[in-house]
């Protein structure tokens, strides 16, 4: 079985950090920041990510703007690329592909998936962008991104799966893996095989002495998205 620094360096360049440009009150002023993470299921072309990355969990304002970014090995480049569709988005389940422009100058490598479950204390990996403080941000009129400064770097985690059970009609797994806010979207990945099977997405409230607390970490199975990712062109694991 890979060890963690094997697979680390295997995905860490098919994951990507995801900016929404959104329109401000005032006119001609936009708000910027980093939503989400995803990671590329078909060399430059799409991206899985979390549905509620688009709106914070209400429906997806279609004048918003999104752009893909991608840090190769935490270096000092970062490359981005806009988001020109979304063929896939469920909201019940909260998952979502993306359509990206290709990079002009870097190839996003990709993440091969599974619908088999692991087992209960088999050891995951995740991997994400925590959301950074935009220290100053750049875009035209269009709401296109131009530049700006920020400290943008991926993040892993390690762990194991805690628990999985049925919720009705979706398959969900507890990790006792923390991860935080921008990492919502990224992979939760076996090591053998390396693939992903499930994405960072939310937790379940336990209630505590002092009210209601944030529990386990969660995500869905991938296989509740299976058909759309066998559509637009998944390896399947």
């Amino acid at each position: 079985m890979p060890d963690f620094p094997t697979v680390v360096a295997a995905i860490r360049d098919a994951v990507c950090a995801i900016l929404r440009v959104k329109q401000a009150r005032a006119q001609g002023q936009f708000e910027v920041a980093f939503v989400g993470s995803g990671w590329c299921i078909n060399a430059g072309r799409y991206v899985v990510t979390a549905h509620h990355i688009f709106n914070d969990g209400i429906a997806r304002n279609l004048a918003d703007k999104f752009f893909v970014f991608i840090v190769p090995g935490n270096g000092p480049a970062a490359y981005h690329t806009p988001v020109v569709g979304v063929p896939f988005e469920d909201a019940a389940i909260d998952m979502a592909i993306l359509e990206i422009a290709a990079p002009p100058n870097y190839q996003l490598s990709v993440i091969g998936v599974t619908f088999s479950s692991p087992p209960d204390g088999a050891r995951v990996l995740t991997f994400g962008f925590p959301s950074p403080s935009i220290v100053a941000a750049n875009v035209d009129t269009q709401g296109n991104w131009l530049g700006g400064n920020l400290l943008l770097k991926g993040h892993a985690n390690e762990g194991i799966v805690s628990a999985q059970y049925n919720l009705g009609s979706d398959y969900v797994y507890e990790l006792n893996v923390g991860w935080h806010h921008g990492e919502s979207g990224g992979p939760v990945l076996t090591l053998d095989p390396v693939a992903a099977f499930a994405m960072m997405q939310f937790y379940r409230n336990i209630q505590s002495p002092h009210g209601v607390v944030a529990g386990p970490h969660m995500g869905r199975a991938l296989s509740q998205m299976k058909a759309a990712l066998s559509a637009h062109g998944a390896i399947i694991v």
